[in-house]
């Protein structure tokens, strides 16, 4: 499970790869996607600052339409007092008609150079002579705006218009003064299709920075204007709108021309509480839509593709790693070059599975001529040891009776492995040590060796069968050199098998007898030591000999990977 695993989420996985082209894909998808929001969101920003000065505008319209409605009466009643007309209204008259025409108006007069003001709606006179206010209008004639937190005629806050009067000759008469009385705004909420905008703050001034009408009256312009803009600034700033970023808050900052000399000035704040105020919201959607499109892909394209592969995969894993064909679901749907690679598998497997029973008859029929050779070989050398006993009793030399015996022995413990080989046959190794105990048995058969004299210590070891043909002749051939020697005792000949890290030592010790002397190099008596060379040769191993208090020991070393050699 483990290994399916990492063979899915693998980079090498058909899934992953697929997956990344999806994603590689539709990543342009992404991109414009993110443009466009990009761009969307820049055309709310610029229409939410165009809205939110029109919106500006609207709620002090009353009051914009009110201050330039008494500018234009204060300029045509400032035409009239400087040229009066005899028989005309009297000046009283002339304010005080203005005064019902504008019904925010508080007071209406004309104010002259001396400061006393005899001509007002109200009736009464007034003495100016001495205010800081009105020596500052003598100063600079001009028509303007002011805001007056206490009325110097009507006692309460007001916008004061002014206007210059002149005289025909254009000498400098006074002035004519509207007094507006101050209402304090209340704007509502501008909506954009990303937030609410809220106005925190509205005022209107005059092009020399002095405010009018505010929203929040007591509030200083410089602490309620964010971006540490003055009023007179803004002024320069006039017919546009501009974020303004302070910290984490944003703010809206619009300044929005209504008359001469006339300026309204508005902050704006989005509503914390709108789930869209969140920077990254804006681009939730986009980045929803290409997830959305990126899942649609990739199960499309596991439904049709993907699945498919990955169930052949599976099929063919399983059937390496325990030869159990799979039944894959589903293939009728699976496209053609997946239907046809499935077909080529399908007759793969057939064709495997063909030719391992084919394998697997030619398997056993080698068993069984193996065994057919190892009989025969058998009953051959039992033959040939038949014949060779035949001449052994016609012979009348004692020496090739003597040379006739080993050869009659050697060619028995053949016999007698070829037999155990037989009866063994049918498995890639055999189990050593049985052939071993089977020669030993023969050979004690042939010298006529009592029972008890040979003590066996064999480890079950299993080795090939052309190894073991020669460790058993060396056997023969080292045994048959103690068992000739007669008059043994008990257990006076052991042998020993064993295997330690892949390496196995036949051991076989007895008494001392002529043919395993060391020193011995050439001669009749020579030959079982060059035998025991022979062999050991074939299993690629060695062979030593130790003589210790009349008792000689001979030890064949092999190890079990190494191939045979050929000799």
């Amino acid at each position: 499970m483990i290994r399916r695993l990492k063979a899915l989420f693998s980079f090498s996985s058909l899934g992953v790869r697929l997956g990344s082209t999806i994603i590689l894909a539709l990543m342009p998808l992404g991109v414009l996607s993110v443009v466009q929001t990009r761009d969307a969101l820049h055309q709310v920003d610029a229409s939410t600052l165009k809205g939110v000065g029109g919106a500006a505008l609207q709620a002090m319209r009353d009051q914009i339409e009110v201050i330039k409605e008494a500018q234009v009466s204060a300029r045509v009643l400032a035409s009239v007092v400087g040229r009066p007309t005899g028989g005309g209204p009297s000046c009283v008259q002339q304010v005080t008609s203005i005064k019902r025409e504008i019904a925010q108006a508080t007071v209406v007069a004309y104010v002259p150079k001396s400061g006393l003001v005899t001509c007002a709606s109200t009736g009464k006179v007034y003495d100016l002579s001495d205010n800081s206010e009105f020596q500052k209008m003598l100063e600079l004639p001009l028509p303007s705006l002011i805001y007056d937190a206490q009325g110097q005629l009507s006692q309460q806050a007001v916008v004061g218009v002014r206007h210059p009067v002149f005289a025909t000759d254009g000498s400098f008469m006074g002035f004519v003064v509207i007094s507006l009385a101050y209402s304090a705004l209340s704007p509502g909420t501008y909506d954009d299709s990303v937030s609410m905008w809220n106005p925190v703050y509205f005022a209107s001034f005059t092009g020399d920075g002095k405010v009018l009408v505010s929203s929040k009256p007591d509030l200083p312009p410089e602490e309620a204007i964010p971006g540490n803009h003055t009023v007179t600034e803004l002024a320069g700033l006039s017919d546009t709108s501009f974020f303004v970023d302070e910290g984490s808050s944003r703010h809206i900052l619009s300044v929005v021309s209504v008359a001469r000399n006339l300026f309204l000035v508005s902050v704006w704040r989005p509503d914390s509480a709108s789930f869209w105020t969140n920077v990254a919201v804006p681009y939730l959607m986009p980045a929803l839509t290409w997830v959305a499109a990126l899942v649609a892909a990739a199960f499309a394209s596991n439904r049709l593709v993907v699945r498919h592969v990955r169930a052949l995969s599976r099929s063919m894993t399983d059937y390496v790693s325990s030869r159990q064909r799979l039944q894959i679901p589903d293939m009728d749907g699976a496209p053609d070059e997946i239907q046809r690679l499935h077909a080529a598998y399908e007759l793969m497997i057939r064709t495997i599975e063909q030719e391992e029973a084919e394998l697997q008859n030619l398997v056993v029929d080698k068993d069984v001529l193996i065994r057919e050779v190892n009989h025969r070989s058998g009953n051959s050398l039992q033959i040939i040891a038949s014949i060779m006993r035949m001449y052994r009793r016609e012979a009348a030399d004692q020496k090739l009776r003597t040379v006739l015996d080993g050869l009659i022995n050697r060619v028995i413990a053949l016999s007698s492995t070829h037999t155990s080989l037989y009866t063994l046959s049918g498995q890639r190794d055999v189990s050593v040590d049985e052939i071993l105990s089977n020669v030993i048995k023969r050979l004690k058969e042939i010298h006529g060796v009592a029972l008890g004299v040979a003590s066996k210590r064999l480890q079950p070891v299993r080795i090939d069968a052309e190894a073991a043909v020669p460790l058993a002749l060396a056997l023969a051939e080292a045994i048959g050199c103690y068992f000739s020697r007669g008059g043994l005792g008990k257990d006076e000949v052991s042998v020993a098998l064993s295997e330690s890290d892949g390496t196995i030592h036949l051991s076989v010790e007895g008494p001392e007898v002529a043919e395993l002397r060391p020193q011995l190099t050439d001669g009749l008596v020579s030959l079982p030591q060059r035998m025991l060379k022979q062999f050991a040769a074939q299993l690629s191993g060695t062979v030593s000999i130790r003589l210790d208090e009349g008792r000689a020991t001979v030890d064949l070393v092999f190890p079990r990977r190494n191939p045979l050699r050929r000799t």
